[in-house]
């Protein structure tokens, strides 16, 4: 399993610079960006004034998980699909930050991302990066190379074992600071 996640670093890198790349370019662009690019991204997510601490949790949380699992998944198209992902969550959360700095500063984006995007971020990473290496290893399975029914089970392993667990930690944290700033 650690040789697996250790042939994924290269590509958990590439993931991680798309992500980081387009926050940045989200955020500069975060005043130009209409709100309706983004309608129905937090459609399935409630109101926190109108859920309770459980609900919201459980939003999160299979948010999370359909979307990491959604990222990996997808990879079977060749490996574009996740990059593809992690950048809309990158252009996403840095418009995001951009337009509630414009109110809370920034200090207060960072204060309500960093707790739980230090769980939650790198986990949706590594699900994008096997996604990646799951359509590296369908196009080495179509040219007659071996290896993509191993790299799938250890996919799953990893996703059930490590992900979930973590988006769950993720969830929780964020739950908290939901209830803690807003309520």
């Amino acid at each position: 399993m650690e040789d697996y996640l250790a042939k994924l670093v290269p590509v958990l890198v590439l993931s991680s610079l798309v992500f980081v790349f387009s926050i940045f370019i989200g955020y500069a662009l975060g005043g130009e960006t209409s709100a309706q690019s983004f309608e129905g991204v937090l459609s399935n997510i409630p109101d926190p004034t109108e859920s309770t601490s459980i609900q919201m949790f459980a939003a999160i949380l299979s948010n999370n998980v359909v979307a990491s699992f959604l990222f990996l998944a997808s990879g079977i198209l060749g490996g574009v699909p996740p990059l593809l992902f992690i950048a809309f969550n990158g252009f996403f959360i840095g418009y995001i930050s951009w337009n509630v700095a414009q109110v809370q500063g920034l200090t207060f984006v960072i204060a309500t991302i960093l707790p739980h995007g230090v769980v939650e971020i790198p986990a949706i990473l590594l699900s994008a990066s096997m996604g990646v290496g799951l359509g590296y290893s369908v196009i080495h399975r179509l040219l007659k190379r071996k290896g993509l029914t191993r790299y799938v089970k250890d996919s799953l392993t990893i996703f059930v074992m490590r992900i979930i667990p973590l988006l769950v930690l993720a969830a929780g944290i964020e739950t908290v600071l939901i209830y803690f700033f807003v309520i």
